[in-house]
């Protein structure tokens, strides 16, 4: 592993986003994937050279509430603090916003507690029609 390169931006090639996500099993989200960048307001990504280790994204209306979605590093990269790095850039970015965030599994909710998540009792969730 050469040394970790963060960008910020989301024109990243569908193909390495792909990778990405199959290695932690986000495969359903394929079909998704452009539009997905496409439309988000902001784009972190790791690189190790020209191999994408790791993303997080930020939906956002840029003044009351930013949207925290698919922070993920490779599992080979896992642990060297990549995932909070992309959490940090993303949090310092819309600082000034209030920061929602979905989570498939209770266990992650430990790694958000350090960046100030708390779960919410009064938040609903509808997903999508598929």
């Amino acid at each position: 592993m050469g040394a970790i390169d963060i960008r910020e931006g989301g024109a990243i090639p569908e193909k390495q986003v792909k990778h990405l996500f199959a290695a932690l099993g986000w495969g359903h989200y394929d079909a998704l994937l452009p539009q997905m960048l496409l439309n988000s307001t902001f784009v972190v990504s790791a690189w190790d050279e020209a191999r994408l280790v790791g993303l997080a994204r930020v939906v956002s209306d840029g003044v009351y509430a930013s949207m925290l979605h698919q922070v993920g590093v490779h599992p080979d990269y896992q642990r060297a603090g990549l995932g909070s790095e992309l959490v940090r850039r993303c949090l310092a970015k819309f600082a000034h916003t209030h920061f929602l965030l979905t989570i498939d599994d209770p266990a992650q909710a430990s790694f958000y507690d350090r960046f100030g998540f708390t779960l919410a009792p009064n938040a609903m969730f509808r997903p999508r029609e598929r």
